[in-house]
């Protein structure tokens, strides 16, 4: 580029307002987002075009007149706006959106008792943003960027001679290497952590338990945000047994900020028995899923019925919330599994669990009877009139004295 082409980052077009219609005003900070890793301002997270445009149509729904930020469209909403057919495609732009602090996302219950989102859209830029907020500092970046590649002056770079070429470069000629950057104590055992998680998730995936990452640049990303929210939370004090209990229970490579807190705080409330219930618990469901794929294969037993990855996960949450509770009753982990085996289901349902687990303790079944009231006659009453069969007429019961119920009949005078 030329230092007259170099000019022409100025802008020099003329552009005036057409047609006047209800608009959102987006802030220059988040059109100006990286949008690649390419980017000379990347810092570890990007905003893709759909991300900035799932902005915009968030953005549309704050209501101005009531002085907040908060919005709550539905994510079958937003991907109409930006026409996705499926309300999961724009899930990953929300966590951009999330990663990048121009939204919040809390959770919240609809008056109708439905479950919710509540969007908070900022419109500042994070504390410590070392992007461009303005457009004034968009064009003094790329002059300097461009400067910098025209300071070496004029024509190819020199060939370097043959006889110089092949001389050798002395100890002192030789330019030190560049110090890696030092790791932090936090940041090593941050990632050690992740590490970990990440040889268990991969594990998962290869069994099929988990969605696997498709390209490699997606691997990269959640191996990231991985390490960043494990770092978050062991700088917030939270031990590294509840973060690992976290990550066991979102099943994510790399889950988002806002949804890894919501569980840190959901978690970090249980007691040490709550939290090695639920690990035994895990633990038990994971054997008993690794039976049940021996068992198919012998035709012991019917394959799950699941159609999507997501049932299949939901089937195991099931699974593993039904051996808790028979864990939290009281009952042996061996007794357990021998009910998991009589009964021969990927996930058995609460009353077949505790009834089989009663059988195998030698309790009776709580009986078994019509709800409500007793009816005033029984069986023999009505066969009254039968003077055969298996039954004994039954005396008919004597009228009731209708003034007991304060009702005066009709023959009386």
């Amino acid at each position: 580029m030329t230092r007259h082409e170099m000019d022409e980052l100025d802008e020099q077009i003329d552009i005036v307002i057409g047609r006047a219609a209800p608009f959102s005003m987006v802030p220059d900070w988040v059109t100006l987002y990286p949008g690649s890793k390419s980017h000379p301002k990347y810092r570890g997270k990007i905003l893709a075009p759909q991300a900035k445009a799932a902005y915009n149509s968030l953005l549309m729904h704050v209501n101005v007149t009531r002085g907040d930020s908060a919005c709550w469209p539905s994510r079958l909403t937003i991907a109409d706006i930006l026409g996705f057919s499926r309300e999961q495609s724009v899930d990953q732009y929300l966590d951009q959106l999330d990663d990048a602090d121009a939204i919040d996302r809390e959770p919240f219950t609809r008056p109708n008792g439905a479950k919710g989102i509540r969007y908070i859209v900022h419109q500042m830029p994070p504390a410590g943003f070392e992007g461009d907020t303005s457009v004034g500092q968009y064009y003094k970046r790329r002059r300097a960027e461009e400067a910098r590649k025209l300071s070496r002056g004029p024509g190819r770079p020199r060939k370097v001679k043959a006889e110089q070429a092949a001389a050798p470069v002395t100890d002192s000629e030789q330019p030190a290497p560049a110090a890696p950057p030092q790791e932090t104590a936090a940041e090593t055992a941050a990632r050690a952590v992740a590490e970990e998680w990440w040889t268990q998730i991969q594990y998962l995936a290869d069994q099929g338990q988990v969605a696997p990452l498709s390209t490699e640049q997606h691997k990269e990303r959640a191996r990231t945000n991985l390490v960043t929210r494990i770092h978050d939370a062991m700088a917030a004090g939270h031990d590294v047994d509840l973060i690992k209990l976290v990550l066991q229970e979102l099943g994510e490579w790399g889950p988002a900020k806002s949804k890894f807190e919501r569980m840190l705080k959901r978690l970090k409330d249980k007691t040490p028995e709550d939290l090695a219930l639920d690990k035994q618990a895990q633990k038990g469901a994971t054997k008993w899923w690794e039976k049940a794929e021996k068992l198919v294969a012998a035709k012991r037993m019917g394959p799950l019925m699941a159609d999507t990855e997501r049932q299949r996960t939901g089937y195991f949450l099931n699974l593993r919330t039904r051996i808790r509770t028979a864990l939290a009753a009281g009952y042996d982990s061996r007794l357990i599994w021998q009910a998991l085996e009589n009964i021969g289901e990927w996930t058995p349902t609460k009353w077949a669990l505790d009834k089989e687990l009663r059988r195998l303790t030698g309790v009776p079944a709580p009986r078994s009877g019509h709800s409500g009231r007793a009816p005033i006659f029984t069986n023999d009453q009505w066969k009254q009139g039968d003077s055969g069969g298996a039954y004994s007429a039954a005396p008919a019961p004597a009228a009731p004295d209708l003034d007991v119920f304060g009702v005066e009949s009709d023959d009386v005078a």
